[in-house]
């Protein structure tokens, strides 16, 4: 079934969805799981009450347990029909939770002369206000799909986050058994016989339960064996005649708990009792518990993801989650949010269907309407090996398993993570593992060569043909070229290196270069730090009489550089005073052909003769004048003006060109936008030879760059020459073969040197 099928097939699926939870395979793994996570919440959620309502506030402690309570049962059972999980498990959190004691201890110290139910009034609201303004944060967020935007979490964070909550369940596990939290300093009284003897038990039953589980995987087999253990702890009290007020007094059972009903929501009357000045003070506090909330949502939401085995949609978590804190703040409740023990257990117990949530919330409208004394009959072993038997699978999995799978780093973060959740506190663990894994990542990051090509003019050229004299001038001078390929984001951990290696080729043992040419076209971004760098570049660059050559600089990028004095660019055009430094062209083929200019020019490279395409084409495929005279004849003459088009992009033209004069470029067309210059032909260059054989349409366009003289053959022309000149018409096949067998072996090595 798909994610949240239930909601989207109509009633006729959800009708047909719950019949199916009906069934007892799923509906006792259900029950059983609903109903042990409905307790432990219901625990909890008594806990917090004493948490919020302490010091002055414990007078009202029977409200707060209605708080509470009523908050775990409504968002349990809300966003269990809600999420796009079955089985999912939504309560309030001990860390927002923390700081909600915290505002009420605020409230209730601004308010110390004010009456009491004018307090208690007071402090509801706030936690009622804290869970509309959660609600509606959480919701809003998912309504306008933007969890794909908020769910990127490091995975050492998500590790260190399941590592630490499963300490938190090892913890809870002292606690309930023996009444003691794990502590250095509680380590003598948890050592002492009757301590021992209670959690010793409670781990005897953590151990029948591991092993249960090991080898049995039927859906009765958990259900069963907690029954069974139950059972057996009743039958040893019977067996040594312990009463059960005797037992529950030596710590072995839960309570007590107040008896009676306890859930007094406000009404429209309490409200004129609200002072609203000792709830603004407060406002950092309700965005604190805004903000922890959703932290800790979207953390769960991953750790959930990795046990269940199964992508959940975060923006249908949003809404749930939201929905259920929105509700219980109209109700005078705290916010929820997925309660990742809970959550794993009802998964480990098979409880995967949506009756799970709502089961989970009985235990809190039990207490609600008939009090808490049912509760009081759950033997604490049992409870508490439920706790270690999941805090145990989870510290396996991230401390031992883990080791063989992540990164010695990643681990590190993770146990790092633990320890500060372990030492002080949920937030700060957390908090902590997200600057270790940014730092982390920086630091890796910044150890990337910024440049993804280091080249120099003698390793790549541009695409404009050369003759056989200039080519030889680039291949002996090319290294005055230097070429970086820039990527990525340039930042602080980046941008230093990028300096120096401008600095280790300048100043180092090779030949000083004299253009750097920087290529942005793969650059994503730029900071403050890049910036500064290229300054320095361009003072390296001035000091030393060399130019700065930039290629695929996008306006944004040029704007940045030229606010940080990285760039000395008078217009978006390349200037070409003899005193400039910096210069700009549209692509890093053009760039190049500007620096070749520039080497031929200052080695005078003889002007080549005259050219005479016959001649030419003598020397390449036909024997003798004669022949070359002949196959003229079958050449039809064109005079092209520069921009002018020759073959347009899918444009069914046949037609061979010999370029007898002139300079005519080969471009692609970007999806981007703009165009790639492939190839420069100058005379004697051959245009149109894929095109000759019928492959087309093609997306390139081939135009003049300047006045140019053409001669063309037609395939009318071809046809006439193979049946005239069948020797002559094999030798130009022949030519056309190297021509095209040259261009891809230009082809080759360009990719052999960006690889």
């Amino acid at each position: 079934m798909t994610q949240d099928a239930t909601f989207r097939s109509g009633l006729p699926g959800a009708i047909a969805q719950f019949a199916d939870d009906l069934r007892p395979r799923l509906l006792l793994p259900s029950l059983t799981a609903g109903l042990v996570t409905g307790i432990i919440g219901t625990l909890r959620a008594i806990s917090y009450a004493a948490l919020i309502f302490s010091g002055s506030l414990s007078v009202h402690l029977a409200t707060g347990v209605g708080l509470t309570v009523f908050s775990t049962g409504l968002t349990c059972a809300v966003a269990g029909l809600a999420s796009g999980l079955p089985g999912m498990i939504v309560t309030p959190l001990a860390a927002p939770t923390a700081i909600l004691a915290m505002m009420a201890a605020g409230i209730a110290g601004n308010m110390s002369t004010a009456a009491p139910d004018a307090v208690l009034v007071t402090v509801i609201v706030a936690i009622a206000l804290s869970s509309l303004l959660t609600g509606l944060l959480l919701f809003s967020l998912g309504r306008l799909h933007l969890g794909k935007a908020i769910r990127f979490i490091p995975y050492p964070v998500v590790g260190g986050f399941m590592a630490g909550t499963g300490w938190l369940l090892l913890d809870g596990f002292f606690q309930v058994t023996s009444d003691l939290t794990l502590t250095r300093a509680n380590l003598p009284l948890l050592l002492q016989g009757s301590a021992v003897e209670h959690w010793g038990i409670g781990l005897g039953f953590t151990a029948t339960l591991l092993t249960v589980a090991h080898y049995f995987k039927h859906y009765l087999v958990m259900p069963g064996t907690l029954l069974g253990l139950i059972a057996l702890f009743y039958a040893v009290l019977l067996a040594l005649g312990m009463p059960l007020d005797m037992a529950r007094e030596q710590g072995w059972l839960l309570g007590p708990f107040p008896a009676g009903g306890l859930w007094h929501p406000l009404n429209l009357t309490d409200l004129s009792l609200v002072q609203w000045s000792a709830i603004a003070p407060q406002t950092s506090s309700i965005i604190a518990v805004m903000a922890i909330s959703l932290l800790s949502l979207v953390l769960s939401n991953s750790a959930i993801e990795l046990v269940v085995g199964r992508d959940l949609g975060l923006d249908q978590e949003l809404q749930a989650v939201g929905l259920a804190s929105l509700i219980s703040g109209f109700g005078s409740g705290m916010p929820g949010s997925q309660a990742l023990p809970s959550t794993l257990l009802v998964h480990e117990i098979g409880g995967r269907s949506r009756l799970t949530g709502l089961f989970a919330a009985l235990p809190a409208l039990a207490v609600l309407i008939l009090g808490a004394q049912f509760l009081a009959y759950f033997p604490k072993p049992v409870l508490g090996a439920l706790l270690l038997y999941l805090g145990t699978t989870l510290l396996v999995q991230w401390l031992y398993r883990a080791w063989f799978k992540l990164p010695r780093v990643d681990y590190a973060i993770v146990v790092v993570i633990l320890v500060a959740i372990a030492t002080r506190g949920f937030l700060t663990g957390i908090l902590l593992g997200f600057a270790l894994s940014v730092f982390w990542f920086m630091y890796r990051y910044s150890q990337v060569d910024v440049a993804q090509e280091v080249l120099t003019g003698q390793t790549t050229r541009s695409n404009v043909e050369r003759s056989p004299a200039e080519r030889q001038v680039l291949q002996a001078q090319g290294d005055q070229v230097f070429i970086l390929e820039l990527r990525g984001f340039l930042f602080f951990g980046t941008a230093n290196y990028l300096l120096n290696q401008v600095r280790d080729r300048v100043e180092g043992p090779h030949p000083t270069p004299r253009f750097i040419l920087l290529d942005f076209r793969q650059v994503t971004g730029l900071d403050s730090s890049a910036v500064s760098s290229c300054n320095k570049i361009l003072k390296i660059a001035r000091r030393r009489q060399l130019k700065l050559v930039f290629t695929n600089l996008s306006d944004k990028f040029r704007a940045q550089l030229q606010q940080g004095e990285g760039v000395d660019l008078l217009d978006a055009a390349c200037s070409l005073a003899p005193e400039t430094v910096c210069y700009q062209f549209a692509d890093m083929d053009r760039g190049l052909e500007w620096c070749e200019q520039q080497i031929l020019q200052s080695a005078t490279v003889a002007a080549p003769a005259r050219f005479a395409l016959a001649e030419h084409l003598q020397s390449q495929f036909l024997g003798d004048r004669q022949e070359a005279a002949t196959f003229m004849t079958y050449l039809q003459p064109r005079t092209v003006a520069a921009d002018c088009e020759i073959f347009a992009p899918a444009a069914h033209s046949h037609s061979l060109h010999f370029v007898a004069s002139g300079q005519v470029s080969v471009l692609l067309e970007l999806a981007t936008a703009g165009t790639k210059r492939l190839q420069t032909v100058i005379a004697g260059g051959l245009l149109g030879e894929m095109r000759f054989y019928g492959k087309s349409p093609l997306s390139t366009q081939v135009v003049t760059d300047t006045d140019s003289e053409l001669y063309e053959l037609t395939p009318a022309a071809f046809v006439r020459l193979q049946r005239e000149q069948p020797e002559l018409a094999s030798r130009l096949e022949g030519y056309i073969i190297r021509v095209l067998c040259d261009s891809l072996q230009r082809r080759e090595q360009q990719l052999q040197v960006m690889r």
